[in-house]
């Protein structure tokens, strides 16, 4: 949450930081227009004072002079030379209108008109420029800020997936080597029944099985980050696999489901087990203890299996996070089912490798169904 209030007043500063320095920039660019308006109003009385000066002083004399009145002064000039040298002196800036007046004209300078719309199209321009250059850099900070966010962000996640991870790897590993260690101390320093003792012994097992399960799980997560698992395709009854997995389950938990017979494919017969037990152990965990369901067939020329459970369900929006890497959808702190958040990252890398695909969707009315597709190459 601070990461978040902290990113959202960066971007609050940033934008109005360009916010007022474009604001800065349009009343300079207004100001900058109205003094050059200004500077050609107070230049077009020196350009009347010039015309005149050069006139009196015989500078526009030729044959075909005209008699006109400029600024209360009569001169006797060519308006043909008047006007070139207004243009060229005053560099287009002013123009001379000549108006009749009985005998004489009236010359009056202006300030010309297409000086005007051209200082007006400068000032729309650089507006528009200034308003187009803070949007960019804005929307350009603007993603940096976000990417910025988002690696930290993910960083955070990371952590805390991590920190998920270790906790919960504590917690699985404490039970069984407690329960091994406590009965290995009771067969020490207690003379038991053989029964007893061969149902202890069978408790050993089982937990000495739980804790490889672990193992193997981390140790096959961590070769297939680093693309070191060495994946042993081979021809397989896939068919009878599916089966061994379902009965399996069905020891601890009612499992249903139809399986079609005979069908072979090749694959790695310890990832393509590993991989479903990993979805079945999740199913019967998540829908607490309820009946799960084991589905294998044919369709489109593909491979299709599904494990469908009655559980709580997993939301749309966290369905694409469940197969990252310690990714687990509540704290290790509020969780009441065990697991290291390793197991549907193992099942997504494994069912790529077999150039399958894997979803998620809602089980009606309630549950959830992953959906498992290979091609069929036969």
């Amino acid at each position: 949450m601070k990461l978040k209030l902290l990113f959202l007043l960066i971007v609050v500063y940033v934008l109005a930081g360009f916010g007022w320095w474009t604001y800065s920039l349009l009343l300079f660019s207004n100001d900058e227009y109205k003094m050059k308006t200004l500077l050609l109003n107070s230049g077009q009385k020196t350009c009347e004072l010039k015309v005149i000066e050069m006139a009196l002083a015989n500078k526009f004399k030729t044959n075909a002079c005209d008699t006109f009145i400029i600024n209360d002064v009569r001169v006797v000039a060519d308006t043909a030379l008047v006007n070139a040298f207004v243009h060229k002196t005053f560099m287009g800036n002013y123009t001379i209108n000549y108006a009749p007046n009985h005998e004489t004209k009236i010359a009056v300078i202006y300030v010309d008109p297409i000086t005007i719309k051209r200082l007006a199209t400068e000032l729309r321009l650089k507006k528009r420029s200034f308003t187009v250059e803070a949007i960019l850099l804005t929307l350009l900070i603007g993603v940096g800020l976000f990417g910025v966010y988002f690696s930290v962000n993910m960083v955070f996640d990371l952590n805390k997936q991590q920190n998920n991870f270790l906790l919960s790897v504590t917690h699985e590993l404490k039970t069984p080597i407690a329960v091994i260690k406590l009965i290995g101390e009771t067969l020490k320093t207690r003379v038991l029944p053989k029964e007893k003792q061969a149902e202890l012994m069978e408790n050993i097992l089982e937990n000495a099985s739980r804790l490889q399960y672990m193992t193997e799980n981390m140790l096959t997560a961590m070769q297939m980050e680093n693309d070191r698992y060495k994946i042993r395709k081979e021809q397989i009854n896939l068919s009878e696999l599916v089966n061994e997995v379902k009965k399996n389950f069905a020891l601890k938990n009612e499992v249903s489901g139809n399986i079609v017979e005979n069908i072979m494919y090749y694959g790695d017969p310890v990832l393509l087990k590993m991989t479903l037990n990993n979805l079945m152990e999740n199913a019967i965990k998540y829908s607490n203890n309820q009946p799960v369901e084991l589905l294998f067939y044919k369709k489109n020329h593909e491979l299709m299996i599904e494990i469908k459970d009655k559980g709580l369900g997993i939301s749309p929006r966290f369905r694409k996070k469940i197969f990252k890497k310690f990714y687990r959808l509540q704290d290790e702190e509020t969780r009441d089912t065990k697991g290291s958040g390793l197991g549907l990252f193992i099942v997504k890398q494994a069912v790529e490798k077999h150039k399958g695909k894997i979803s998620v969707s809602h089980n009606s009315p309630v549950g959830t169904v992953f959906t498992l597709t290979f091609p069929d190459f036969t």
